[in-house]
């Protein structure tokens, strides 16, 4: 991990996300929106067959693409994001 990157990073972002969904400002509960990001993200550690789907299909257009950079796993992380939320309601 990067000396630059703090690990709360993601939590804070999802939170702020959560946030804005909510209506409400990460600010002004800052900890109700980390606990809410925590919980969301927690189930992510173990990925459902859904999600290891949605990721191979993210990818599957290069069978000889490889992770080599920081820049591939942002490109992979973000395909299989849009992947995963194709379609979801919203």
């Amino acid at each position: 991990m990067s000396k630059s990157v703090k690990k709360t990073d993601m939590v804070d972002v999802v939170g702020k996300a959560i946030a804005v969904a909510d209506g409400g400002r990460f600010a002004a509960d800052r900890a109700r929106y980390r606990r809410l990001a925590v919980a969301a993200i927690h189930p992510l550690a173990k990925p459902t067959k859904a999600m290891v789907d949605a990721a191979h299909e993210a990818v599957w257009f290069d069978a000889y693409w490889a992770i080599n950079s920081r820049r591939d796993f942002e490109r992979a992380v973000k395909a299989m994001i849009a992947e995963a939320t194709r379609g979801a309601p919203d």
